[in-house]
């Protein structure tokens, strides 16, 4: 989530800084040997950067001819902007918002503006590229979940019901699902061209077929009779505010209460605490990996249940507790009773904030901040829970990062019922989807007892997007007086539409590829 209600963004700077512009603040000094830390030229830019771009569009590619698509790969990475749109890497390319730590501020940006390009190949990929056959040392042998794939996997992460695989569209956990292509861009002008010559490129000697493809756009709303992108999702909530911070990372971050990762967590690094490098070496060093999602938002639903409860409590607050935060971004952490705390809160300080302190103070039993809250939930922060016990320790090796748009028309309360489908389509990077991407669904989101010596009702989970049976879900409120708001009987926000695990390839993972002929 990002700025809102009293934190919006500057005016100032034009469109580029509105649109790219993150909140200003002075990186650590530990970052400062990002570039020595980080082979940024090697991994692929969305990994570490976000890019702030209104548009998306993915391209599910299945292989045809192995050859050529092995050939067609190389080409995205070979440093040739006239042959081919090349993949966006990490390295400096500043355009439209502020240098990260190691960055030349006055060094010509290495990347065009107006579009970034990024490519993940699953495990069925990978076979029908011939990778196996070619490299007999193959091996993922700390990576079982990338093997298996998200749909074998679905039951473990609660798609389960209407979200199972037999459900998910455009082919996905079908086996044919073989390559993601991602294509962001700064307007639909540069998307068309870009797509253009991308499907023109993987139909060449049959490299390619596509199977599916799907775009995101940023929620726009009307500001001096222009239409400008939002960061907002369809819920109606500011999105993109809580950033996970990198030790060494290229980019600036908004200081927060939390222990800056280690970058192992999201590159594959020799340096990993749990996990043995992929074999050969060439195809993982640098790399890491994606569960890309597609996630239906049942928006009218969640209006009718905020307001079916507006007896037992405010729809607002009802809304901001069960998320965590207000819809503007404002924390209930920081603000619980009201949206527009007195004197406002700068934006870097709606990231910054604690629930558990080491000596145990803070909110540990949930009176500002449920418990099991949608925020609270995904980042517990000092919160003792499952993986990690310590008052005010870290749970840094089970984040996530996540990088995705909406997709659909903004949602327009005077007309809701008007059959178009909305939700959200994206990443959640990691390098060990066991531990991060699925302990965090498996155990925090779909699990009563993820919050430690906190009891949570044994049917709890994420009231937004846990898996839900209405005959049993319950969300718990804590109040002061004892006596605590209990909200039952509402069925899944959420539906997923479509999931597969992905390989994010380097640089030299993607022209160690293309060279096996």
């Amino acid at each position: 989530m990002v700025q809102g209600g009293n934190t919006k963004p500057s005016e100032s700077g034009g469109f580029l800084s509105r649109l790219f512009g993150r909140s200003a603040a002075s990186g650590s000094s530990r970052q400062a040997n990002a570039k020595a830390a980080l082979d940024l030229p090697d991994i692929q830019g969305f990994i570490l950067r976000g890019y702030r771009m209104p548009m998306v569009r993915h391209f599910l590619l299945t292989v045809g001819v192995p050859a050529e698509a092995r050939k067609l790969l190389g080409r995205l990475v070979s440093g040739n902007e006239s042959d081919a749109p090349q993949v966006t890497t990490a390295e400096d390319w500043h355009v439209g918002f502020e240098p990260g730590p190691g960055d030349d501020p006055d060094g010509i940006p290495r990347r065009k503006p107006d579009y970034c390009l990024n490519l993940g190949i699953t495990w069925p990929g990978l076979v029908a590229l011939e990778i196996r056959d070619r490299v007999p040392t193959l091996s993922f042998k700390s990576f079982d979940a990338f093997v298996a794939g998200a749909a074998e996997r679905a039951s473990l992460v609660g798609d389960t019901g209407k979200s199972a695989p037999p459900h998910w569209i455009g082919g996905f956990g079908a086996g044919g699902d073989h390559v993601l292509v991602t294509l962001h861009a700064l307007n639909p002008e540069a998307m068309a061209a870009y797509s253009d010559r991308l499907s023109a490129l993987f139909v060449e000697g049959g490299a390619f077929r596509e199977i599916w493809r799907a775009d995101g756009m940023a929620l726009m709303e009307v500001k001096d009779g222009q239409p400008v992108p939002t960061f907002k999702v369809h819920f109606g909530y500011t999105d993109g505010i809580s950033v996970t911070t990198i030790h060494c990372g290229p980019e600036r971050y908004p200081p927060d209460h939390q222990q800056p990762c280690e970058p192992w967590l999201f590159v594959l690094r020799d340096d990993a605490e749990n996990y043995l490098m992929p074999e050969p070496r060439e195809l993982g060093l640098n790399g890491s990996f994606a569960v890309f999602k597609m996630i239906r938002t049942d928006v009218v639903g969640f209006e009718e249940f905020l307001q079916a409860n507006k007896d037992k409590i405010d729809p607002e607050l009802l809304a901001a507790k069960m998320c965590g935060r207000w819809r503007n971004g404002v924390p209930l952490a920081l603000s619980p009773e009201s949206d527009s705390p007195e004197g406002g809160l700068p934006p870097e300080r709606l990231n910054d904030f604690e629930y558990v302190n080491a000596d145990g103070s803070g909110d540990p039993r949930g009176l500002r901040c449920p418990v099991g809250a949608h925020m609270r939930r995904i980042n517990p922060r000092g919160q003792p829970v499952t993986g990690q016990g310590q008052p005010g320790g870290s749970n840094n090796t089970h984040r996530l990062i996540r990088r995705g748009l909406p997709y659909g028309p903004v949602y327009d309360p005077a007309q809701p019922y008007d059959g178009i489908e909305r939700g959200l389509l994206g990443y959640f990077i990691n390098s060990s989807i066991e531990n991060q991407y699925e302990f965090v669904l498996g155990h925090w989101v779909n699990d009563s007892e993820f919050a430690g010596s906190v009891r949570l009702n044994p049917k709890s989970r994420d009231p937004m997007i846990g898996t839900q049976d209405p005959a049993e879900s319950i969300f718990v409120i804590p109040r002061s007086n004892g006596v605590p708001v209990k909200i039952a009987g509402f069925s899944s926000f959420v539906t997923t539409r479509a999931a597969a695990y992905c390989l994010l390839p380097s640089v030299t993972a993607i022209k160690f590829i293309a060279n096996l002929g």
